[in-house]
């Protein structure tokens, strides 16, 4: 019997090492199926699921937003594909699997809530959403009012708040201070007269940041030259281009959509005027965007929510963002250099959800608030863990465009203050020089 037990300990013991290896990033542990899994199995060896947990997924398939919705459906299938494979989840004792109803928010505040308004109709039981505020916010605002779950990511966290304080919606990004602390990294890389342009249209994000920006960049020792917002779809620039060469601003900072800025910046580069540098963000986070400027794209700074080089993993499979990164990029139909941030946020959206409906084993709005309350989860995103205004807060580095001879756009990493396990690819290059 002595033996017996020191053969057990030492056994177990070995169980606990191999499964700590084997659930280490880029390993998912191989776990034999129980006799109740195995019952839980057709003749095919697939499973037999009793429901669908269904999923509302609000995303702008069309209009100026479009850029942030390529990826939908494939990332957030290949996430759900992957849930599905392994059992879906348990919820009141029934095995179900999980399905996702999209709709196209068409890019506007009214289409977002329209399509949340839609969903909720139809009878989803929870909802996920990303891609900016004007998508986040109208969403969350439904979810509040017909007391459905909301996971969403993909919204500066500053404007989120704006909305509420929130009861039933759970947030993951950066908040304004962390985007300025990503462009200030390359402020201060470079020798400027530390005077700022800023950009910002009169809608949330631009309001929000606008509003911060002033006493942070005083701070940081710098200079904010405000023309004031714009108004989104503005034609013509050149008062705001003529205030910022009036000042000789070296830097120029904001948030924009791609379709303004482009309009913003061709006008500016057909001008006299010549700033050292533009940290824009929202606008010029997609190749697709910045290639669509021809050569004037090159040097364009960015913050970087995600990319390959993130050292975290899908709490799924253990995949890790190399992988993921270039999946997407290979998948058939892409013909990208460099894979949009919004891809790791998109699958990171549905670990999250999954791991709360994990742990709640029911559709009962209390208790998925309360697992979501109690979320600590590493993402391929990095670590999730909400406060008590209902945000994780996350965080990005810097990047910046190079375009070579053929006119092919690739990205840098020139900044990394904020997640030092990404490493720095280059210095920052001046624009123009």
């Amino acid at each position: 019997r002595k033996r017996f037990c020191v053969n057990y300990i030492y056994r177990t013991i070995f169980m606990f090492v191999m499964v700590f290896f084997l659930t280490s990033c880029g390993m998912a542990p191989v776990i034999s199926e129980t006799s109740a899994d195995q019952e839980s199995k057709n003749d095919e060896g697939t499973w037999n699921f009793e429901g669908e947990v269904k999923i509302g997924r609000v995303v702008p398939i069309t209009g100026k937003l479009k850029s942030f919705g390529n990826g939908t459906p494939y990332i957030e299938e290949k996430a759900i594909e992957a849930i599905n494979q392994q059992g879906g989840v348990i919820i009141d004792g029934k095995r179900c699997a999980l399905k996702i109803y999209y709709k196209d928010s068409g890019s506007t505040i009214v289409g977002a809530e329209a399509a949340a308004e839609a969903l909720v109709s139809e009878g989803v039981d929870v909802m996920i959403t990303s891609h900016t505020a004007d998508t986040v916010m109208p969403v969350s605002a439904v979810c509040e009012r017909e007391g459905v779950l909301c996971i969403s990511t993909d919204c500066p966290a500053s404007a989120w708040l704006m909305g509420g304080p929130y009861t039933n919606s759970w947030h993951s990004f950066f908040d304004n201070e962390r985007e300025l602390l990503c462009f200030l990294d390359a402020w201060n890389s470079v020798d400027t007269n530390r005077k700022i342009g800023l950009m910002t249209a009169n809608d949330n994000e631009g309001i929000e940041i606008s509003t911060f920006v002033h006493d942070f960049a005083a701070v940081q020792g710098y200079e904010i030259v405000d023309a004031g917002a714009y108004y989104i779809d503005e034609e013509d620039f050149s008062e705001y281009i003529d205030a910022f060469a009036e000042q000789d601003c070296d830097i120029i900072m904001g948030v924009m959509v791609s379709s303004d800025f482009s309009r913003f910046w061709n006008q500016l580069v057909a001008s006299d005027y010549r700033p050292k540098m533009c940290t824009i963000a929202k606008a010029c986070l997609f190749e697709e965007n910045v290639e669509s400027l021809g050569v004037n794209g090159d040097g364009l700074i960015t913050e970087v929510w995600w990319s390959g080089a993130f050292p975290f993993c899908s709490s799924i499979t253990g995949m890790d963002s190399q992988t993921l990164a270039s999946d997407y990029l290979t998948q058939e139909g892409q013909s990208l250099n460099v894979v949009p941030p919004t891809v790791g946020y998109k699958y990171a959206n549905i670990e999250i959800l999954y791991d709360i409906l994990k742990r709640a084993g029911t559709l009962n709005l209390k208790t998925l608030n309360q697992a979501a309350k109690e979320t600590n989860l590493d993402t391929i995103v990095g670590h999730v863990q909400f406060s008590d205004d209902h945000v994780s807060y996350m965080s990005c580095v810097t990047g910046q465009w190079l375009c070579d001879e053929d006119g092919n756009y690739n990205q840098c990493i020139v900044g990394n203050y904020l997640q030092p396990s990404v490493e720095k690819t280059a210095e920052i290059k001046l624009l123009g020089r």
